[in-house]
């Protein structure tokens, strides 16, 4: 991908949709007591346990290149993303969107758009080369929404379970013998 292709809008104080009238505010969770308030939102997509997430996030901080965002309307938790900071040889810098969830209650408002816009700004100012994010495949409103903010199809993400993996991932255990 072109450096020019990669669009960055940013905007952390914005008036949204009709359904929603209040501002949305990002702001960026420090350490793993405050990202731990993301588990209520999280859990609308996710049925892994309140300790799993939480042994999961301190392992992610304990590698030094985890943060977490979260969108609000009125203090009301609404939207939170995680990003990854890394270096591959094929882009250099990059930033990584990692579980962006918007709560169902205000899905399809520009929160999500609004959450990575921040992650773009971030990438931006640390002099990423280019924002990328890996999505389940055959969720098409969310291609879509990653369609319409500037992103490209590049490649597909080949997953493999292994041993300690197969009870979480059936759907990724290989069936060849």
């Amino acid at each position: 991908m072109d450096r020019d292709q990669v669009r960055v809008h940013y905007h952390v104080i914005e008036r949204i949709g009709a359904a929603v009238s209040d501002e949305v505010i990002i702001r960026e969770l420090v350490g793993l007591d405050q990202t731990m308030t993301i588990f209520p939102l999280y859990s609308q997509v996710s049925r892994l346990s309140e300790a799993v997430v939480c042994q999961r996030l301190s392992a992610m901080f304990a590698q030094s290149n985890y943060r977490c965002i979260a969108a609000y309307i009125d203090e009301r938790m609404v939207g939170a993303s995680g990003f990854w900071t890394g270096t591959q040889l094929w882009c250099g810098k990059y930033i990584e969107a990692d579980n962006v969830v918007v709560d169902s209650a205000v899905r399809s408002q520009g929160i999500g758009g609004k959450m990575m816009a921040w992650i773009e700004a971030e990438a931006e100012r640390t002099e990423c080369a280019v924002v990328r994010i890996a999505m389940v495949l055959g969720r098409e409103r969310t291609h879509q929404f990653y369609t319409r903010n500037g992103y490209f199809d590049d490649g597909i993400l080949m997953v493999k379970a292994l041993s300690r993996g197969a009870a979480e991932f059936p759907e990724y255990v290989s069936q060849q013998v």
